[in-house]
């Protein structure tokens, strides 16, 4: 029996425990939320409660007294807006908040502005040559091509890596890893500016006084001596690009041939050559070049070819990097009235030919043409034969000549736009008569198969989903007997 009397004793003194904890716990919460609520209420926890009765009003902490009385609008009129009209007035517009009343920050963050200096200048990468001269210290100078890492070696560091840096960056860099070693002329014209540098440059890996140095040295080094030459010294580190590495773009949009293309000179003009000229429907205006920075981040720029095309000035020689994706617009209608689509096509920006098909159907001719681009009505009827060539041409005194009908592919309706004209008025010299022609254009001679073609167009056939439906619709048209 003694055995269970201790252990109910034990038992009944860890329940007490328990509960003084317990009790102590509630009271400092009790206190700690009376202390919290100062602010809020000056209430005394130990008053006691009014009766459930009673109508005395408890008193309350005074509000704030605001000098200038606020006053809301209750009606339309105070407002500005009159009622059953949804405009406002011209009042309350000018009190409404603009971009302008926007901090410059923020207005900053929403619509970001593109640096082209920053699109501009080349950044180093694999298969680069550049040379590095050091002006008092001979045995520092190295030339080296960037290693599919895009590092090179430099004499007493080692392996640095300046794949992604521009120019400038790359040379701060070097200037950053030798001042471990030696003393440059322009860090002792960054101390003489500024003293506080020294602990900032100082004694620190390259890594830390590099970003430093491309803080104070911008846009570089020798910008900044030509305004100021006595503050600058003479450099002692500079950085020449020897060899640009091999570039490949990828080409799209409304190009003869899109694809991916390797450029021996990385230039946008390069590029649309390789690509076999831009074809009609494209707007010159507007070729979108995007551009992948090492952070990943993709930055765009916007280059005009047909203005200098028309205005007779020397055309931009933007330059291409590795890796860049130009994309060629579509000419908006809406936009076409300023954009000359026959100037295009005779400049060498174009695609050089187009294929031009000429139907004869009684006298058997049927046939494509390469004809250059910017080619007439009159030079598809004439056909090669009048510059020299065996092209297919229609023989004039035999072809029906006053029923003629052009037949083109509108890709911008979807449907095919019929013209008919009269070639002999053409060939006598009447414009009207002699539109100029585009790529896979369809000319019919003979009023009857005219008839025929069209009304095959517009209820044999499907519509016409693209050029490509067109065209093939045209190749298989004898093939198919159809009209045997």
């Amino acid at each position: 029996m003694v055995p269970i009397k201790n252990t109910k004793a034990s038992q009944s003194s860890w329940k007490r425990t328990v509960g003084q904890l317990t009790s102590q716990l509630l009271l400092s919460s009790f206190c700690w939320y009376l202390w919290q609520g100062q602010g809020v209420a000056q209430l005394d926890p130990l008053a006691p409660l009014p009766p459930e009765d009673s109508t005395e009003e408890i008193d309350s902490v005074e509000a704030p007294v605001i000098s200038e009385e606020v006053v809301f609008p209750e009606t339309d009129a105070d407002l500005g807006v009159e009622r059953g009209s949804e405009l406002p007035t011209l009042e309350l517009l000018e009190r409404r908040p603009t971009l302008e009343d926007l901090d410059p920050r923020i207005l900053a963050q929403s619509s970001p502005d593109l640096n082209d200096s920053d699109f501009d200048q080349y950044r180093l990468g694999p298969g680069d040559g550049i040379f590095v001269s050091v002006q008092r210290f001979p045995d520092l100078a190295f030339q080296a091509t960037l290693d599919q890492q895009g590092n090179v070696i430099m004499p007493i560091e080692g392996a640095v890596s300046l794949k992604g840096l521009t120019l400038n960056q790359a040379e701060n860099r070097i200037r950053a890893v030798y001042n471990q070693y030696v003393v440059l002329s322009e860090i002792r014209s960054l101390y003489s500016l500024n003293r506080s540098l020294i602990g900032q440059i100082e004694g620190r890996s390259y890594r830390v006084s590099e970003d430093v140095i491309n803080r104070y040295i911008f846009p570089n080094y020798q910008a900044l001596r030509a305004d100021n030459p006595r503050s600058y010294q003479v450099p002692d580190v500079t950085l020449t690009l020897t060899a640009q590495r091999g570039v490949e773009v990828i080409m799209l949009g409304e190009i003869e041939r899109p694809g991916l293309y390797p450029l021996a000179v990385p230039r946008v003009t390069a590029a649309l050559f390789a690509a076999g000229g831009a074809s009609s429907t494209a707007d010159l205006r507007e070729i979108r070049i995007q551009r992948r920075l090492a952070d990943n981040t993709i930055i765009e720029k916007t280059v005009d070819l047909y203005t200098p095309v028309r205005d007779g000035v020397p055309l931009p020689e933007e330059r291409l990097e590795n890796g860049d994706v130009v994309i060629i617009s579509r000419l908006d209608p809406a936009q076409a009235y300023d954009y000359d689509v026959n100037l295009v096509s005779r400049s060498t920006l174009a695609q050089p030919e187009i294929l031009v098909r000429v139907i004869n159907y009684p006298n058997g001719v049927v046939g494509g043409q390469r004809l250059p681009n910017g080619s007439t009505f009159v030079d598809a009827l004439v056909g090669n034969a009048a510059r020299g060539g065996n092209g297919v041409g229609l023989p004039l005194n035999q072809a029906n000549l006053r029923s003629v009908a052009l037949i083109r592919f509108d890709p911008e309706q979807g449907e095919t736009v019929v013209t008919k004209l009269n070639a002999k008025d053409a060939i006598h010299g009447d414009p009207t008569q002699n539109p100029p022609l585009r790529d896979n254009d369809v000319i019919v001679v003979g009023r009857n198969f005219i008839n025929r073609i069209t009304f095959a167009i517009d209820t044999v056939t499907r519509p016409f989903q693209d050029v490509l439906s067109f065209v093939l619709f045209f190749d298989r048209f004898f093939d198919d007997d159809l009209f045997n």
